[in-house]
C-alpha cells in the first residue's frame, strides 16, 4: 500500500508541475489559420455573417516564421506570402510581415511590402491599417 501511495505521489507531482504554456500557446498563439470575422470602416460596421460573407481572407502562421494570406472574392482567389516577425510584450504580440512581392491584398499603412498585425490578449488578430485611415480587420483563429 506505502508503494503505491508513493508512485501515486510521485506521479501526481510530475503532472502538476507540467506546464500549461505549450497549450496555452496554441490556444491563443499566432500559429495556425485565421479567419476574417469582421471589418470597420470609417462609416459603416460590417460584420460577417457565416455563409454570406462579402468575401473570405485568412493567414496562415507557419512554425517557421513563413505566412500565408489568402483572400476569395466572387470564386476569385489571390494569395500573398513572406516571413514575419514576432514580438510580444505584456498584453499583445505584435507582427510585422515583409510579403515577398506586391499584392493587392497587402493592408498597409505605406504601401510597401509589410504589413503589421496585432494579437491581443483576448485571443483577437487585428490589422493595424485602421490606425491610418484604412479598414479595420479582426481574425479569429479557426485552427
Amino acid at each position: 500500500m506505502k508503494k503505491f501511495a508513493t508512485v501515486f505521489i510521485i506521479m501526481l507531482s510530475i503532472v502538476s508541475c507540467s506546464s500549461d504554456d505549450a497549450t496555452s500557446k496554441n490556444a491563443l498563439g499566432y500559429y495556425g489559420k485565421w479567419k476574417l470575422t469582421t471589418y470597420t470602416t470609417s462609416f459603416v460596421l460590417a460584420i460577417y455573417i457565416p455563409g454570406e460573407p462579402q468575401w473570405q481572407e485568412y493567414y496562415d502562421f507557419k512554425t517557421d516564421n513563413t505566412f500565408l494570406k489568402t483572400r476569395i472574392i466572387n470564386g476569385t482567389t489571390t494569395t500573398a506570402s513572406g516571413t514575419f516577425l514576432a514580438t510580444k510584450n505584456s498584453d499583445q504580440t505584435n507582427l510585422k510581415l515583409t510579403y515577398s512581392e506586391t499584392s493587392d491584398i497587402i493592408g498597409s499603412c505605406l504601401g510597401n511590402l509589410t504589413e503589421e498585425l496585432i494579437l491581443d490578449n483576448r485571443g483577437v488578430l487585428f490589422s493595424t491599417w485602421r490606425n491610418c485611415d484604412g479598414p479595420g480587420f479582426e481574425y479569429k483563429k479557426v485552427r
